[in-house]
């Protein structure tokens, strides 16, 4: 089992150093669409809409360009590249018909215990949910959420390191993070919420637990993310959330 287990994480290690090729530092941003005039005043309209603090200067967030024409070549489940430079985080996110299946399959949908960096099956893809859920395995070779406990075990990397960013193919969205902390492996933070009341219930919630009392706070009005992964064995064995709410956007 051991050895077994061994070849798999090496075999999920080489692919994902393949896949890094699709983010590449100091790479030009994505050309945006030439829209027709018509469809420029439609887009106004709907930005109008919007709740999202867009922010125009590209400089506030990360220097990589994700090819995610490419990424969604190899896998037609392919929706974002997760980013997290606290916690070592430098992931394509698939996201399947259930949570499942990635448990036990790469991004190039090879079985493997490795398993890949997933969305929650039940949240939008384009981030509107009120709680974006992310999974990953901690592995032991610091792949996946290997090192999102960076945040627990080095206080020093929030104060450094206090963002997480989604980079999709309109651009890139960066969130805050508010709380992180363990908790038993049957948490109610597991919780999809499915009202505005329970919503704000659940980041009263999150940020009480947290371990560190942290520089953002959480906002009813605005929507966040969370990281979760494994932590400890047996009957130690717990869950690790990392939460963060929405800051600003990036639009190409």
């Amino acid at each position: 089992m051991l050895v077994k287990t061994s070849m798999e994480y090496k075999a999920a290690e080489s692919e994902y150093a393949g896949l890094e090729q699709y983010a590449v530092a100091g790479a030009p941003d994505p050309e945006p669409a030439q829209n027709s005039a018509e469809e420029e005043a439609e887009e106004t309209e709907e930005e109008e809409e919007k709740t999202l603090t867009r922010n125009y200067n590209r400089a506030d967030f990360p220097d990589i360009a994700v090819d995610h024409e490419a990424l969604k070549k190899i896998n037609g489940s392919y929706v974002c590249w997760l980013y997290a430079p606290g916690a070592e985080i430098n992931h394509p996110v698939v996201q399947g018909t259930d949570n499942e299946f990635y448990l036990h399959h790469t991004f190039e949908m090879q079985k493997n215990s490795a398993g890949c960096v997933f969305m929650d099956y039940e949240v939008d893809p384009m981030l509107s949910s009120w709680n974006t859920f992310f999974y990953g395995h901690n592995m032991k070779n610091g792949t996946m959420f290997g090192h999102l406990k960076n945040y627990i075990n080095n206080p020093a990397i929030y104060d450094k390191e206090p963002y997480i960013y989604v980079f999709r193919p309109e651009g890139i969205y960066r969130y805050e993070i508010f709380s992180f902390y363990l908790d038993p492996t049957d948490s109610k933070m597991y919780y999809t919420c499915q009202t505005f009341k329970e919503y704000r219930a659940y980041i009263r919630e999150a940020a009480k637990k947290s371990v560190k009392e942290c520089a953002a706070k959480p906002d009813p009005d605005i929507n966040i993310v969370t990281l979760v992964t494994c932590s400890g064995s047996g009957s130690n064995k717990q869950r690790f959330f990392v939460h963060g709410k929405f800051k600003d956007v990036y639009l190409y």
